[in-house]
């Protein structure tokens, strides 16, 4: 996990290569820095951070209802950013990152971080279980999740985004024309995605038409589940998560053995080709 000043500037620095913004955001997040036991360079990072409240692509794979998402989306983490740098990036590292969002240290760390926490609405402590990771694809489909253990692609999203807008400073302006009690609705159950209905509302005002928010592409939408019994667990059928046993090095074991050798002698190939 990131915590030390020194990691926390690794953490900036590796940011700097992604080709859109990296938000600092606000609610839960958890930042890791995967490195080479080997040679103690930087393979990637990943971040874990609160899921979208309203994502109907989510919701209706789940098949939640509302209560049962008021009850266990707080069991949900998005993979907001996640991947590998050079020269790991060459060699399918990024594959590896996403393989690393199932080590048992993961599902640990976010344990032991909320594991305290109490709801506000029940008052009672919340069952502080990593069930259901998920993600989405920047420009459509990514091919870190294609054909790899454990994600699954779902479907597409509608294909809007709020990044072209916020990422560059209209933000500040859209938080001036809406009112105070809207631009406050952020808790969950006050409704869908609060940043996209803010959007929508400061647009109407600024009198230009909510089309701003569609990107022309949609994001392909993965998910990752951490327990056998997820689905069961996430609708409230069951309290105790039966875990899919992943172990580290059968993980690694796995990118070597699926991506990285077969890469190697296709290389070794075209050089044997080529001279």
């Amino acid at each position: 996990m990131v915590q030390t000043t020194k990691q926390r500037q690794l953490w900036a620095y590796a940011t700097t290569f992604w080709s859109i913004p990296v938000t600092t955001g606000y609610g839960r997040r958890i930042r890791f820095l995967v490195f080479d036991r080997y040679n103690d360079k930087l393979i990637g990072i990943f971040g874990l951070s609160d899921p979208i409240i309203g994502l109907g692509i989510r919701d209706r794979f789940i098949g939640w209802t509302k209560e049962q998402k008021l009850q266990r989306l707080y069991n949900c983490m998005t993979a907001y950013i996640l991947g590998s740098v050079l020269p790991y990036n060459l060699v399918l590292g990024s594959k590896l990152i996403a393989l690393c969002l199932m080590f048992p240290e993961v599902r640990k760390a976010f344990h032991d971080k909320y594991k305290d926490r109490v709801s506000l609405i029940s008052g009672q402590n919340k069952k502080a279980h990593l069930i259901y990771i998920d993600t989405l694809g920047a420009f459509g489909k990514s091919a870190i999740y294609t054909r790899l253990m454990n994600w699954k692609f779902i479907d597409y999203t509608k294909g809007q985004s709020h990044l072209h807008i916020t990422a560059n400073g209209s933000w500040e302006l859209i938080k001036q024309v809406v009112p105070d009690y809207i631009f406050d609705s952020y808790k969950f159950g006050q409704g869908a995605n609060w940043k996209m209905r803010i959007l929508k509302i400061g647009l109407r005002e600024l009198g230009f038409s909510e089309d701003i928010l569609s990107i022309g592409w949609q994001r392909g939408y993965y998910n990752c589940p951490l327990a056998n019994n997820w689905q069961e667990y996430l609708l409230g059928k069951s309290n105790k998560p039966i875990w899919k046993n992943f172990k580290k090095s059968e993980l690694v074991e796995y990118w070597k053995n699926r991506w990285i050798i077969p890469r190697l002698e296709k290389l070794e190939n075209n050089l044997d080709d080529f001279n």
